[in-house]
């Protein structure tokens, strides 16, 4: 099911159109920084990044087309955690959840590191209904951060291990 999907390591070939996923306004707006950045600011962005040895920026491919980013950051050894996000180039019309693909594919190969035995995301207040989509894969509400306005969940390695199977089976495709 997940077999012709590629999901690959951000390099520099591929910075431009991830670019231009991270500039359209839907992703703007559920994100903190909702600015438009420039190509020079992302290349800045990119080669910053990549100095960090907990790199951790995927990109979805499928039939030869760009369809979003995952990424791991801010590895924290004391939590063994780190933060987690992505998101797709919105124009793609299909019958494929493309955003659950990224997710489990992420997902996967954030658990792979052995230092990692949680994963947290933060979303803004005003998405409840993507909090509520990280709820249903496992994640637990743990906080609702004021300062930022947002809110804290974390999924568990054990968690995952628990119910990615059932999201496995449920398959990718639209109802």
């Amino acid at each position: 099911m997940i077999k012709d999907y590629f999901f690959k390591i951000l390099n520099k070939n591929n910075l431009k159109k991830i670019l231009l996923l991270r500039n359209q306004k839907e992703v703007r707006e559920a994100s903190f920084n909702t600015k438009i950045i420039q190509e020079k600011e992302h290349l800045e962005w990119f080669n910053n990044k990549t100095k960090n040895p907990f790199f951790n920026h995927y990109v979805l491919t499928h039939n030869k087309k760009t369809i979003g980013l995952g990424y791991g950051e801010k590895f924290s050894e004391e939590n063994k955690s780190c933060l987690w996000g992505f998101y797709l180039d919105l124009s793609i019309k299909s019958e494929i959840k493309y955003g659950s693909v990224i997710k489990y594919l992420l997902f996967e190969k954030l658990f792979e590191n052995k230092n990692i035995i949680q994963i947290e995301c933060r979303v803004k207040k005003g998405f409840e209904w993507i909090r509520d989509w990280h709820i249903r894969w496992g994640h637990e509400q743990i906080n609702f951060d004021d300062k930022l306005n947002c809110y804290d969940l974390v999924l568990s390695k054990e968690m995952w291990n628990n119910i990615k199977y059932k999201i496995y089976e449920k398959g990718f495709k639209k109802n």
